[in-house]
């Protein structure tokens, strides 16, 4: 996981309909606007709870391990919700699985993220700040209805050269086994990435 993501984690619940999203820890501060959708000319909403965050433990994974910035989700929604230890069989309504994942997917990718650190030094003042999108092109094919069957083409994601470099710059490493034991909470989910954080940094 992404060090400023551990610092400051996504909402658990649904905010709502908010025009911006805040959590401060210390000086730092993150913000999150949702993505806009022109086929409802609405906003996507907000990525929130244990799904957006699964998602950012499987993408920094998979950067570090295939060292680049486009990754494959391959032909079959099924087989990519058992790598974030979701069930493809908890039904097609919109309280499965299937159907949330897709929901939490688009509003992560479409969301923009930043960070904002206030700086001092002596009687000076400043200010660090950072704002990306986790990717910039993508193509998603999965039918959440019937997430076993498998499509012609193969869903993708591009990541953005400035979330690429953030989550390998200094990544926390996690252990997928423990996530999946802590899925349904996403405060045990934020616990488990600072506790792995603070043991990482001290050893």
């Amino acid at each position: 996981m992404a060090r400023q993501l551990v610092q400051a984690t996504l909402p658990h619940k649904n905010p709502g309909d908010v025009r911006v999203w805040t959590r401060k820890n210390g000086n730092l501060t993150l913000v999150i606007q949702p993505g806009w959708n022109t086929k409802t000319n609405e906003s996507f909403g907000y990525p929130y709870g244990t799904i957006p965050r699964l998602l950012l433990f499987w993408i920094t994974t998979e950067a570090l391990v295939k060292k680049s910035t486009r990754l494959e989700l391959g032909n079959s929604l099924a087989g990519f919700m058992d790598e974030l230890g979701l069930s493809a069989s908890t039904g097609g309504g919109k309280r499965g699985d299937a159907a949330r994942l897709k929901d939490q997917m688009v509003r992560l990718l479409r969301a923009t993220i930043s960070f904002q650190e206030d700086l001092r030094d002596g009687d000076s003042e400043g200010m660090a700040f950072v704002d990306m999108k986790v990717s910039d092109a993508g193509v998603l094919w999965w039918n959440h209805k019937e997430p076993m069957q498998n499509t012609l083409w193969g869903s993708w994601l591009e990541l953005t050269p400035r979330f690429y470099e953030a989550i390998t710059a200094n990544p926390v490493p996690v252990d997928m086994r423990a996530l999946r034991a802590l899925k349904r909470s996403p405060l045990a989910l934020d616990l488990y990435s600072w506790l792995t954080y603070e043991a990482f940094r001290a050893h």
